[in-house]
């Protein structure tokens, strides 16, 4: 499984927009910040955000397997400058939940189904100045949009990517969902299904992966995942990240 998922790059690392998304993922006009969110002057930092994170009592009906948090970007690994993406803008489809090396702080999980250990969930939080988030959002909006189809390869393999937009819940301040299916040759594919929101300065991400050998497209389509029993903790996780950041 680790293979695997560093081979699509899915491990978890510790035009500006700033409204809702609407149901298809599209900004829209929101209410002032101070509404629903007190100003914040700067970052949350990474013991917030740890405390930001889903407990065990939140994640009902998951297992929280690993959880991590650091202040400042994530070192830079050798992994990192050996892979290549084509279109390029498409990185930020792939790399989501990583750290772009402008993230103040970071903090992460991992969970599983209860009883089973496959499908994980993957949490990922990381806090920015609140222009910088407002930014990277607009990045990820504009390449999900641009990147349908795109490649990359690393020293696991080549591999190529088709994704899709898909309706997103109310949540947040704003926020994106699209699901990714990666052809990883005779590894198999691998669905990911990631919903992405932000809340002032901090960006939340849930991520869902499906990885399955090979097989036929009839059977394959049967492991598409679909947003269903994550929506509620997700719910929980942004209600945390909102009460971390008006503290």
């Amino acid at each position: 499984m680790v293979a695997l998922l560093s081979a699509i790059g899915l491990t978890v690392a510790c035009g500006e927009n700033s409204g809702r998304a609407d149901a298809g993922g599209k900004p829209r006009a929101a209410a002032s910040t101070a509404a629903g969110r007190p100003e914040r002057s700067g970052p949350l930092t990474a013991v917030e955000l740890k405390a930001a994170l889903l407990t065990a009592e939140q994640a009902v009906g998951f297992e929280i397997t690993d959880g991590r948090s650091r202040d400042g970007a994530a070192p830079e690994s050798s992994f990192d400058g050996e892979e290549t993406v084509s279109p390029e803008v498409c990185r930020h489809v792939k790399e989501a939940t990583s750290g772009d090396g402008e993230e103040a702080s970071a903090a992460s999980s991992i969970m599983y189904p209860a009883g089973t250990s496959i499908s994980p969930r993957s949490t990922s939080l990381m806090s920015y100045p609140e222009e910088a988030a407002r930014a990277r959002m607009t990045h990820l909006r504009e390449a999900v949009g641009a990147c349908g189809r795109f490649r990359f390869s690393n020293k696991f393999g080549r591999s190529s990517v088709t994704s899709e937009v898909l309706k997103v819940p109310d949540l947040g301040e704003d926020a994106l969902r699209y699901r990714t299916l990666s052809r990883l040759g005779s590894s198999g594919f691998a669905w990911t299904l990631v919903t992405v929101v932000r809340v002032g300065g901090v960006i939340a991400t849930m991520q869902v992966m499906v990885p399955t050998g090979p097989m036929t497209p009839e059977k394959l389509a049967t492991f598409k995942p679909e947003p269903g029993p994550e929506e509620a903790v997700t719910a929980t996780l942004i209600k945390n990240v909102t009460k971390a950041g008006s503290t």
